[in-house]
């Protein structure tokens, strides 16, 4: 599945509080019935949370209701306010699912 990832860059003393923020927000997702399209990813580092967004097929990008869905702007604004970097770029042709996904 094709999907739209946006790679969240922690400070040193941000990283927590931002992935807790990022976890509450997908769960929250998920229990709206968007679990098959939200996930995250924390890298091996620490540093970069990637939160991944799903399109409905193969080759189909999520649409820009599902990432203004996704990424509402007070969400945006909590990650702006702790975040050393949002940058949205990565194309990755599959999903790679999360815990989170995993969970009931």
């Amino acid at each position: 599945m094709a999907e739209r990832v946006f790679s969240i860059v922690t400070r040193p003393d941000t990283g927590v509080e931002l992935y807790e923020i990022i976890t509450a927000h997908v769960r929250n997702l998920h229990g709206q019935g968007m679990a098959k399209v939200v996930g995250y990813e924390v890298m091996s580092n620490g540093r970069v949370i990637l939160l991944k967004v799903r399109g409905p097929e193969e080759e189909v990008l999520p649409s820009d209701e599902t990432l203004e869905k996704v990424l509402d702007d007070a969400f945006v604004e909590r990650l702006e306010a702790l975040a050393q970097e949002l940058v949205d770029g990565f194309y990755v042709p599959s999903f790679a699912h999360c815990a989170s996904e995993t969970r009931e």
